[in-house]
C-alpha cells in the first residue's frame, strides 16, 4: 500500500526550501508566506486526496481479487488436494474442451477474464472428452436433500460426490452453447447414458428453469424431456405445477420437477424401487434406485 506520508513530506521540504524568483523586491526572500504558501498547501492537499483515493482503490482491487479466488481455493481442502490440481500450460483454462493435454482431473477454470476462477473436474476420455462434471454420485456419502441456497451455490467436493451449483451452470450455459451427457449405472454395474444436443439453465430470477434441452440420443431412455422448461425446486422452494405437496419434499430431492418426475438424480441414494430414489425411469421403465449418476456439460 502507498505510504502517503513518505511521499508528501519530501515534497513539502522541497517546496518550502525553494527560493521564489520574481521581479518584485518584496519577493526575493526564500521563505514562503501569503498567497504563494496557500497555493502550495492547496496543491499538496489535492495531491494528498489523490493518493488517498489511490490507496482505497488498491485496497478494493485486492479485496475483490481475494473474494473471487476464495471460492476456487475453498474447494481445495488440503495440500494433498492442491497437489492433485492439474496445471495447464496456462494458469487457468477457459473450458475443459480448451485444455490441450486431454488429461482427466481437476483444473482451475476461468471461462472469461471477467469471471472468477473455479475448480472443476474435466472428463477427457468419454465421448471425445472436453466435458465438465456438474453432478456426481457414486456411494451415497453426501446428503443431497438440501435447500435452495446450497443448490444455487454448489456443495460437496470435486474429488467425491458433489453438485457444482445452479448459478455457475447458468452462467456457463448462457455464455456459450453447451450439450449435456448423463451417465448412469445400476447396482449390477450396467452402464447407460443419455445425451442431449443442447442444455441451458435460466437465471435465479427465473428460478433456474431447464430453459433448453436438445434432441436425445443414448441407451438410458429419455427421462428428462418431461422436465423441460420447468423451474428448479428444492425442499424450501416449491416451483412444480402439482397441487399436492412440494415434489422436492415428497420425493426427498431437488430437481426440475413437473408433476412430479421421470428422473430424480438428486434423490435418495438407495437400492430400491422407489420414486424417492436416485432414479431414471425410462432406463428400465422403473423407479429402481441407481448406484451411479454423473452429469456433464461440454461446449459445442
Amino acid at each position: 500500500m502507498l505510504n502517503t506520508k513518505v511521499i508528501i513530506f519530501p515534497l513539502l521540504v522541497v517546496f518550502l526550501t525553494t527560493k521564489i524568483h520574481c521581479s518584485d523586491e518584496n519577493c526575493s526572500n526564500s521563505s514562503l508566506t501569503g498567497f504563494g504558501y496557500e497555493m502550495i498547501t492547496a496543491k499538496l492537499d489535492h495531491m494528498q486526496c489523490k493518493l488517498t483515493a489511490m490507496e482505497i482503490a488498491m485496497k478494493e482491487d485486492r479485496e475483490s481479487i481475494e473474494q473471487k479466488i476464495s471460492g476456487a481455493v475453498s474447494q481445495l481442502a488440503s495440500k494433498e488436494d492442491l497437489a492433485q490440481l492439474r496445471v495447464s500450460k496456462q494458469t487457468s483454462i477457459r473450458s475443459c474442451k480448451a485444455e490441450p493435454s486431454k488429461l482427466s482431473g481437476k483444473y482451475l477454470i476461468q471461462p472469461t477474464e471477467n469471471h472468477y476462477p473455479f475448480v472443476g473436474h474435466c472428463e477427457q476420455t468419454r465421448f471425445g472428452g472436453g466435458w465438465l462434471v456438474i453432478q456426481h454420485r457414486f456411494n451415497g456419502s453426501l446428503d443431497f436433500y438440501r435447500n435452495w441456497t446450497e443448490y444455487r451455490n454448489g456443495f460437496g467436493s470435486v474429488d467425491g460426490e458433489f453438485w457444482l451449483g445452479l448459478e455457475l451452470v447458468h452462467w456457463l450455459t448462457s455464455a456459450r452453447t453447451h450439450e449435456l451427457l448423463v451417465e448412469l449405472e445400476d447396482f449390477s454395474q450396467n452402464y447407460a447414458y443419455a445425451r442431449y444436443s443442447e442444455f441451458q439453465i435460466g437465471s435465479e430470477t427465473e428460478q433456474y428453469p431447464l430453459a433448453k434441452l436438445g434432441s436425445y440420443t443414448g441407451t438410458a431412455g429419455d427421462s428428462l424431456v418431461n422436465q423441460k422448461e420447468m423451474k428448479f425446486s428444492t425442499k424450501d422452494r416449491d416451483n412444480d405445477i402439482t397441487e399436492r405437496e412440494n415434489c422436492a419434499t415428497e420425493y426427498k430431492g431437488a430437481w426440475w420437477y413437473k408433476d412430479c418426475h421421470y428422473s430424480n438424480l438428486n434423490g435418495v441414494y438407495m437400492n430400491s424401487a422407489d420414486a424417492k430414489s436416485m432414479c431414471w425411469f425410462h432406463y428400465k421403465i422403473s423407479f429402481q434406485g441407481l448406484a451411479y449418476s454423473r452429469m456433464l456439460i461440454r461446449e459445442t
